[in-house]
């Protein structure tokens, strides 16, 4: 099993379109533009698809980040799903960070 983590500064994370189209999928924008907190979503978001990365052990150049996709529970956890396959990830938010870590079996 391989475990990868991320870290991000929040306020650092630009809410423009062409990061937005970068970094969510179609129907995590969705998500994103109902959201009042967008920026710490985006922020977890883009340190769980990075922990992902990091945990198969390629960085970015492993995927594009659209091509991973977050999804939610009904009770609200959070999953990865890559290539028809569903991955445990877990993000939080403290102060001005978002925290993603990934498992790979």
């Amino acid at each position: 099993m391989e475990i990868g983590t991320d870290i991000v500064e929040i306020k650092r994370v630009p809410l423009t379109d062409s990061f937005l189209k970068g970094v969510l999928s179609e129907s995590e924008m969705a998500l994103y533009k109902k959201r009042k907190d967008q920026q710490q979503f985006v922020a977890g978001h883009f340190a769980a698809k990075e922990a992902f990365l990091k945990a198969l052990g390629t960085g970015l150049p492993g995927a594009r980040l659209t091509d991973l996709e977050i999804r939610y529970e009904e009770g609200g956890r959070p999953y990865l799903m890559f290539q028809s396959k569903r991955y445990s990830i877990s993000i939080s938010h403290d102060g001005g960070y978002a925290i993603g870590v990934a498992l790979v079996p």
